[in-house]
């Protein structure tokens, strides 16, 4: 299969089609390329030997019924738009699927960037197993609820070990640690923040009067978290993405799917049939 496999002889045309297919920033491109490219886990379709598709597998785990299953994360799939509709991301995604098999992973993962690739990926054997819920707060009923936050041992928080041990033996997918480490440097490196408690922090966006919150984490009660977002004095109302399981309820809370699995083992098949609402939380891009 060494021909379906990128070599570093690529990294021009692979940064070239992720340029044209995001519209992301050279600087965003080597960000990655520089934290967790190798050639061994991306997946190029090519003509004429030149890659003109490609997606990378990034190694983590899914987490079913609290037992660990090995699964990659399915990334920045993309196809230049010279060579689409010829069959070159069918390729890629048919080729991803037979080296996890080869390679005994259990899962591919992926987030959909739009909603009709719901019903694309759908093809290749993808369900939609990952979703959330989107709760409301206003600054008033967020103050309500905020405690102090002890922030005595904040900056010594293993962001790892917190997210491993918060979701526990809930379904959700657990990024290893280099990618953990990239998924928040990417987003600090995209005008995201950071709140850190000593048992929890909260990843977040401020938009113009709003924050919104991709991920909160934390191993006792959010009152905590609740109160480092309120430092953002410009903000009147708080969106929180957050896991099926969580604690955190409203009456008018919505739910959203988010991603989709495909099990590419039989010990992977098994535990598809179980899988439901996982949480995957943090995405990349």
């Amino acid at each position: 299969m060494d021909e379906i496999f990128a070599r570093d002889t690529d990294i021009e045309n692979i940064s070239a089609i992720w340029r044209m297919a995001f519209s992301d920033s050279d600087e965003y491109i080597n960000l990655f390329l520089t934290n967790l490219y190798s050639p061994e886990n991306t997946i190029v379709s090519r003509e004429c030997g030149v890659v003109v598709s490609m997606a990378f597998l990034i190694p983590a785990q899914l987490v079913v019924g609290g037992r660990p299953y090995s699964a990659y994360y399915f990334y920045a799939a993309a196809t230049h738009p010279k060579y689409r509709r010829r069959g070159h991301m069918e390729k890629v995604i048919n080729s991803a699927k037979a080296v996890a098999k080869e390679r005994g992973i259990d899962f591919i993962v992926l987030v959909p960037a739009e909603e009709y690739l719901f019903d694309y990926y759908s093809k290749f054997g993808f369900e939609t197993k990952f979703n959330k819920k989107v709760v409301h707060y206003t600054r008033s009923e967020l103050n309500a609820l905020a405690t102090e936050p002890d922030l005595s041992e904040a900056f010594k928080l293993n962001v790892f070990e917190t997210r491993q041990t918060s979701f526990g033996f809930k379904d959700f997918f657990n990024w290893g640690e280099a990618a953990l480490k990239y998924a928040m440097m990417e987003h600090t490196y995209c005008s995201g923040s950071i709140a850190f408690t000593s048992d929890g922090y909260a990843m977040y966006n401020m938009g113009k009067d709003t924050v919104y919150v991709k991920e909160m984490c934390t191993l006792s009660d959010p009152s905590e978290l609740f109160k480092m977002l309120l430092l953002e004095d410009g903000a009147e109302k708080f969106t929180f993405n957050l896991p099926s399981f969580s604690s955190i309820c409203k009456e008018d809370e919505t739910v959203e799917n988010v991603g989709m699995s495909v099990p590419t083992s039989e010990e992977g098949k098994k535990a598809q049939e179980v899988l439901n609402n996982a949480w995957i939380g943090l995405t990349l891009g």
